[in-house]
Parts: C-alpha cells; sequence; structure tokens
C-alpha cells in the first residue's frame, strides 16, 4: 500500500530540505502528516530500512496509548480500568493500526489523544490554566499526526454529560471551542487534502445521500460485529456494492437507529450504555461514508479506522464485567476471573495469528485474496511483490489478472500497465515495454515515474532524444527525484551520439542530484564526474571521481569500484568518459 511512502522511500526526503518539505509541501505524501512523516524521517536516519525499529515504535506507542487509557479510566474512578486498557492493547482490531507501519498515524495520533483527554480532565478538576494550555498544546500537536484527534473535544463532551447529567455553558462547553474550531478547520483541511492530493473522488464516490447512509448503517455494524467477535479479520475487506433499490440493506441503518433509540430510553438507568454508542459512532463518524476517504477505493471499511472509536465498547464492557466480578463470592468469583485471564489469552493468541498477515507484501496479498479474490489492487500488489523477487512470468499473471478485474475507467490502470512494461522491460521486449508506458502516459500525461520508465526503455533502444525528453518530463512533473535527474546527467555526458551531449545541462542535474543526496552517493558523484568531464572542467571531474571510488568501496560497490580508475585516468588525461554508440 503507501508504506514506501511514508517510510522516505525516496532519498531526496531522507535531507534536512526534504524534512522540510515534508513539512511545508502536503502533496509530498498524499496526505499531510507532518509529525508522522517526521518520525518516518528521524526512523530512516536511526535505522534505514530495518524494519524492526519501525515495528518497536509502534508497539511502544499502542502500549503509551493502553497505559494512557488506564490513567484516563482511573481519573474518571470507572470500574476494571486495568481490563479496558488489557483489551484495548491485546484486541485483534489493532493489529492493523500496529503491525501496517504507515499506520504509524494512528499509534501516534493515539498517544496525542489520550494525553490530551487526561491533561483536560486535570484541567476540569482544578480549573488550572497550565493544564488548559498542555491539553490545547497536544491537541493541536496531535492534529499534525492525524486529524481524528479533533473527536477528543467531542469524547469529552460525552464523559461531562455522563459524568454529570447534563452540560452546562460556562462550565463544560465554553473551554472547549478553541479545540472544536481548530477540529473543524483540520477536518476540513483534511477532507481537501483527500481529494486534491489522494484522488478520493469521481466514479468510485459518486453516492446520494441515502446511498451513503446504507453504507454508514452497514459500517456501524461491521465494526460493533468485529469489536465483539474478531474472527475472519483482512487487511482489505470486500468492498460491497451499494443500491438503495435493495430492501435488506435499509435493515442496517434502521436497526443502528433503534439502537441509539433505545439507549437513549435507558439514558437514566444506564448513562453508560448511551455514553459508549455516542463515543464509539463519534470517532468512527468521519470513516462511516459521509466523507470520501481514499481507501475506500477498495474497500469501506477497515480495521484501522476503529483503533479508537473501539473505547466506546471496551470501556462500559470492562466496567460492568469487573462490578459483576465484584458482586460474586467464592468459586463463582475465582471461575469469573478465570474467565477474564481466559479472554485476555485467547485476544493475544488471535493477536499473534493476525499478525502474521502483515510480515510482507507477498504474504499480505495471498491471504486477502484467498478470502477477497476480485480485489485486484491486492492482485498489482501482489505482482509488484513477484516483480521485486526476479518471478517475472508470475508477476506478469497477477498484473493481467489485475487488468481484467480492473474497471476500465480506473485511474489506478495506469500502475498496472506500467508494471507490465517493467517487466516486459526486464525481459528485454523492449517494444512491449514502451508499448504499455504509453498506455500509462495516455491515462495520466504528468505519470513522472512512467516518463522516467519509458525514458529508460527509449535509451536501451537507441532513441536518446526521446529518452532525453522524457527524463525533462519525468523532472519537470517530478523536481525533485534524484534518480532522474541521474539517469539525464548521465545520458547527457556519456551519450554515445555526440549530438544529444550536453555537458553544462549534465552539470547542472547531476549537482543539484548530489546535493538533494547529501553528496555521499558514490553513483551520483559517478555521474557528476563524467558531466565536469564533458564540460571541460576536468580537475573537478577527477577530484569527484576520486571521491565518488572512496565511497564506493567503503560501501562495496564493487562494479562501481572496478570502473572509477579506468574513467579517472581519462579525466587526469583531459579526456572524457563516453559510453559506445549503439
Amino acid at each position: 500500500m503507501d508504506d514506501q511512502t511514508y517510510l522516505i522511500a525516496k532519498s531526496e526526503l531522507r535531507s534536512v530540505s526534504g524534512l522540510v518539505s515534508l513539512w511545508i509541501e502536503p502533496q509530498t505524501t498524499k496526505q499531510y502528516h507532518p509529525l508522522v512523516n517526521t518520525v518516518f524521517w528521524i526512523g530512516n536516519r536511526l535505522w534505514g530500512n530495518a524494519m524492526l525499529g519501525y515495528h518497536l515504535v509502534n508497539i511502544v506507542l499502542h502500549t503509551v496509548s493502553a497505559l494512557l487509557l488506564w490513567k484516563i479510566l482511573r481519573r474518571l474512578e470507572m470500574a476494571g480500568a486495568w481490563l479496558a486498557a488489557a483489551i484495548f492493547a491485546l484486541h485483534p482490531v489493532q493489529v492493523d493500526s500496529v503491525a501496517w507501519l504507515a499506520e504509524l498515524k494512528n499509534t501516534l495520533s493515539g498517544v496525542f489523544f489520550f494525553s490530551c483527554i487526561l491533561a483536560y480532565l486535570k484541567f476540569d478538576q482544578t480549573r488550572n490554566r497550565g493544564a488548559y494550555a498542555l491539553a490545547l498544546f497536544l491537541f493541536c500537536v496531535g492534529l499534525l499526526a492525524k486529524a481524528i484527534v479533533a473527536m477528543a473535544a467531542v469524547v469529552l463532551l460525552i464523559i461531562f454529560w455522563w459524568k454529570r447529567g447534563r452540560l452546562q455553558w460556562k462550565r463544560d462547553l465554553r473551554p472547549l471551542l478553541p479545540f472544536v474550531f481548530a477540529g473543524i478547520a483540520s477536518g476540513f483541511a483534511t477532507a481537501w487534502m483527500e481529494r486534491k492530493f489522494s484522488g478520493a473522488e469521481g466514479e468510485t464516490f459518486d453516492f446520494s445521500f441515502v446511498e451513503r447512509l446504507l453504507i454508514a448503517g452497514r459500517s456501524f455494524w461491521f465494526y460493533l460485529s468485529k469489536s465483539f467477535w474478531p474472527s475472519d479479520l483482512l487487511f482489505v475487506y470486500p468492498r460491497w456494492e451499494v443500491n438503495s433499490q435493495t430492501w435488506w440493506q435499509y435493515v442496517f441503518p434502521i436497526a443502528a437507529i433503534c439502537l441509539f433509540g433505545v439507549a437513549w430510553a435507558l439514558r437514566k438507568r444506564w448513562s453508560w450504555l448511551f455514553a459508549g454508542l455516542l463515543i464509539f459512532s463519534a470517532i468512527l463518524f468521519p470513516m462511516l461514508g459521509f466523507f470520501n476517504v481514499t481507501f475506500f477505493n477498495y474497500s469501506f471499511v477497515s480495521d484501522h479506522f476503529q483503533y479508537l472509536a473501539i473505547l466506546g465498547v471496551i470501556a462500559p464492557f470492562s466496567a460492568g464485567s469487573v462490578v459483576l466480578l465484584k458482586k460474586l463470592d467464592g468459586a463463582y468469583r475465582v471461575t469469573g476471573y478465570a474467565l477474564v485471564v481466559a479472554l485476555l489469552g485467547t485476544l493475544a493468541v488471535l493477536t499473534s495469528r493476525h499478525s502474521v498477515m502483515y510480515r510482507d507484501v507477498e504474504t499480505s496479498s495471498r491471504m486477502v485474496l484467498e478470502k477477497n479474490p476480485n480485489h485486484w489492487p491486492t492482485r498489482n500488489n501482489l505482482g509488484s511483490a513477484l516483480l521485486q523477487k526476479g518471478d517475472l512470468d508470475g508477476a506478469l499473471a497477477c498484473f493481467e489478472i489485475a487488468l481484467q478485474q480492473s474497471p476500465y475507467r480506473s485511474k489506478a490502470r495506469k500502475n498496472i500497465y506500467r508494471n507490465i512494461g517493467d517487466v516486459f522491460s526486464k525481459k528485454g521486449r523492449l517494444d512491449e515495454a514502451i508499448a504499455q508506458f504509453e498506455k500509462c502516459l495516455s491515462m495520466s500525461p504528468d505519470f513522472a515515474e512512467a516518463h522516467h520508465d519509458l525514458a529508460n526503455a527509449l535509451r536501451r533502444k537507441g532513441r536518446y532524444r526521446d529518452a532525453i525528453a522524457h527524463y525533462e518530463s519525468a523532472l519537470k512533473n517530478d523536481p525533485r527525484s534524484i534518480l532522474t535527474m541521474n539517469n539525464l546527467g548521465w545520458i547527457l555526458a556519456t551519450c554515445g551520439d555526440f549530438s544529444v551531449r550536453n555537458g553544462a545541462r549534465a552539470v547542472e542535474v547531476a549537482a543539484r542530484a548530489a546535493r538533494l543526496s547529501g553528496g555521499e552517493d558514490p553513483l551520483i558523484l559517478h555521474t557528476l564526474a563524467a558531466a565536469y568531464a564533458e564540460n571541460g572542467q576536468f580537475s573537478q571531474a577527477v577530484e569527484t571521481a576520486e571521491h565518488a571510488l572512496k565511497l564506493a568501496e567503503q560501501q562495496r560497490k564493487g562494479v562501481l569500484a572496478r570502473a572509477l580508475p579506468h574513467e579517472i585516468s581519462l579525466y587526469r588525461a583531459d579526456l572524457p568518459f563516453h559510453e559506445s554508440s549503439r
């Protein structure tokens, strides 16, 4: 999915200037979560592509959230705080948020969500301005991790109603106004960016209000059922068809309204029931279908959407269970506690088993396709995993099936065409690869990666001018792509066809690539040295190539280390390096 985007896979984002762009350019990762991006950026500096570090961060954040939940429930004097925290930590639906690395959005925002509530509860008790300022600070910073933190203000109001039976303007509502305004602003910004940068618009999201109600009703019961019975969990669930002409689809929203009606009627006796349902549905509300969410391209529901919402189920259940246990005596109490231990043990086992699905792309894709065989994006993901492994035939078969299953007008087909082109390119079938890349670009003329891949294929065919044109187009649409700069600089500096060489332009793009990469990538310095030589700057070429050789030897890049001495000898003789012409 989008792990590669959030893991700062692009080398141009690993520098300090890249970190700045993660904050000031919302479109960099399609969704604006600068605090999350900063954590990933730091992780990339500390342990690079070693996944263990990222997983440990997610687990630690999730653990902190569970402890904060325990502290909040203790402060509210709710029974079963320890049980609620344990269920929150161990529940299988949480695997999606903790094991899927990109969902650091959830675990990080969860810490701010709970911390804000805890600080505000202290303010509510003491009216201490410092506690209020801390709560507002945690709230605003948390919004930079994920806009769902905005629901902390709603949850606080529900808590106050539950504890006091009514809300007062001066005591309960007025202090939360800054939180409400900040949350609304963050929500509107998030919705706009979902449409603008993530593609959450078009025919896929063309639903009437009635159809959105049908989605919301069915989603509500889906999440509630998975909270109590977490079986058949899946990374991507099948996306059901919404049809306002089908009578049984109305059962879900009607049943949900009836449930809330019953809870409201019993509010004086069981206020916890109505409060729990309100918290559950309020946190879920942005994900119930009333707003466009990019993930709805794949499914209307996902476990990670209820990471925080499950509180509305867990807290009342835990409190009721512990109150009941305290009323039991002797063997009944022992049996009750044994059942609690069995429950937690079962949740732990189910969580451990479900986490296997998130081991890698291939494992996840195969497990999803077992239960959701028509999900063509997953089929495409499996093909990408096989392509990376070198299984070209298996990858091609996956891509072709994905192409057959995908909607004809789907914009995502461009990625399948590109992937098929990559397979043909690796097979040496360059004409077929070029045709696929051109199909991709006919659907999305500004697709930088497709321009780059097409340029590579054209270069191998000896069509250098066309290749340069597409490298330039790729760079126009993605001006920070170090890979594109490097390839363009190399062909402009070393091409066997003298008519397309351009030393000045080669130095320009190669030098920029070196700056963006931090000047420590021997492959880019190799290109820069060749560009300097083509431009007649032989002393700079020698100096740069010698530095590249030193780095290549340190990083054990044998092929490059063997090629550079010959090129250095040419530069010392005031001669540029050129590849043989085709």
